[in-house]
Parts: C-alpha cells; structure tokens; sequence
C-alpha cells in the first residue's frame, strides 16, 4: 500500500512562499521534551513543534490546519498552510494503523500530525526514530530533557534563497557588488545558498533596503527629467 504524502498546490503561492520565507527565518528549533519507552531516544512531540512555529506563523499572516477526510476510500490526514491572501497549499497522508479501533487511529494520527507538520512548515526537531504508532497508547509525560549539544549551522531553504535573489534582480551591479563584499565580510560566504539561517532577516532586510534605495534613485532621475 502507498503512503507517501501527496501535497495538493492549486493556484499561484507566490504570497504564501513570501511569508512563509520570513517565518522560517525566525522560527527555532522544536524542543526534545520526550524519551520514547521503547527506543530510549529523545525526540520532540506535537506540541513542542507547534511551539515553535505558532509564533512566527501568526506573525506572517500564516495559519496551519489539520483534519481528517476520508480520500479514495482511505482515512487520511490533511494539512493545510493558508495565507491571509487566501493562497494555500495542503498535503493528504493516508492513516496506516496495526489496530483498525480508535485508540489504533488516535496513535496514527499523533505520528502523521507532527510529522506532516514539520514536513510542510520545515521544522527542525527530532531524529527520526521514534514510533507514535505504537507509544502514543498508554504513554506517560516523560520529564523534559535538557537540548542536544548545538549543530552545524543550518543554511536557509530554497524558497528564502528564491526570495532574496528576486530582489537581487532589482539592483545594479555596483549594488550587488557591495552586498556580496558584506556578506564575506560578515559571514565568510561568497553566495546567497550559503547564508546561515538565523541571519536570513538580516540579510533579506540588506537586500530589501538596496532596492529601496535604487527606487528612490531611479524616482529622483525622473523627477529631474520631469
């Protein structure tokens, strides 16, 4: 039987990758608050990953719902991301359960909500390893764990780097060149794929006042002309 995840784009999501861009660029890293009993391994449940996208989600006009519908014959999860725009895109995972009863549901429904989340918001949680399927049943709240030791800093995703390189098609080459001599100035890196994620908002906001400032040259020009 095929579980893979089928995600549904209908439409233009140009606002929505926008926004959901941004609140990457602040969102941290899900808290591993759970031990599983069976395979002794930390790892981040539902609510620690909704934590830590809420905020930055509701900040950037973003809301994330998830139900369930019954597709081609199969119960199945859906998670949809919805923009204030009205632009959103959502992903359908049918419910594999051992037990067809509805704590066997309940406990597939709690792996596929966190996974399906972290997979359409991009969180950074747990290793995979752990099975909600068979813990989520009679499992107790386990004493919260102090975090891993820090990894290697994370580079920003696609759509941040399609988000700035839009704006860097705005500017000059003199521009571009001041840019990118500040980026390996400040961060050792000669392209935008290479810029850390927890120093997207600084640069996109570098990039962002470059273009204002070229707008404004350019509406001077033809004021001048005028």
């Amino acid at each position: 039987m095929n579980t893979e995840s089928k995600i549904n784009q209908p439409g233009q999501i140009n606002e929505l990758v926008a926004a959901l861009a941004k609140a990457q660029g602040s969102m941290k890293p899900a808290v591993f608050n759970r031990v599983n009993p069976h395979y002794k391994n930390r790892y981040a449940d539902f609510t620690s990953c909704m934590d830590a996208c809420r905020g930055p989600l509701a900040e950037n006009g973003l809301a994330v719902m998830q139900y369930c519908e019954t597709i081609e014959g199969r119960l199945s999860l859906v998670t949809m991301l919805a923009h204030v725009s009205g632009q959103s895109i959502k992903s359908e995972f049918p419910l594999i359960s051992a037990k067809a009863d509805s704590q066997g549901f309940g406990s597939a429904m709690t792996y596929a909500k966190r996974y399906c989340l972290c997979g359409m918001i991009g969180i950074v949680a747990d290793e995979e390893g752990d099975d909600d399927g068979e813990a989520a049943v009679g499992r107790g709240r386990q004493e919260a764990r102090p975090a891993p030791q820090p990894k290697v800093a994370q580079k920003i995703i696609p759509a941040q780097v399609a988000t700035i390189k839009t704006l860097e098609g705005k500017l000059d080459q003199e521009c571009k060149d001041k840019l990118y001599a500040w980026l390996n100035n400040s961060y050792k890196i000669e392209r935008i794929e290479d810029v850390p994620l927890d120093a997207f908002l600084k640069v996109l906001g570098a990039f962002e006042n470059a273009v204002k400032f070229i707008e404004q040259q350019q509406q001077s020009l033809e004021v001048a002309h005028a």
